[in-house]
């Protein structure tokens, strides 16, 4: 059962990654708002430290489970 929502969790840390990573493309893609630099850097930012946060838990099910 923890398993199991071990998984979910690092799902929705994922699924918020790759949100972010959507809205810095899009940012990338319409560069003509003044404050385009600043907000893209946030939403990288976002998404690595999402991306971090699924890697945590990853790690965390691992060790859990007797693996490395």
């Amino acid at each position: 059962m923890e398993h199991e929502m071990v998984m979910r969790q690092m799902r929705t840390h994922l699924a918020r990654a790759g949100r972010e990573v959507q809205s810095a493309r899009q940012f990338l893609e319409t560069p003509t708002r003044r404050d385009t630099n600043l907000a893209l850097a946030r939403a990288l930012a976002n998404a690595t430290a999402s991306i971090d946060d699924a890697m945590d838990t990853i790690q965390q099910s691992l060790h859990e489970r007797g693996g490395s």
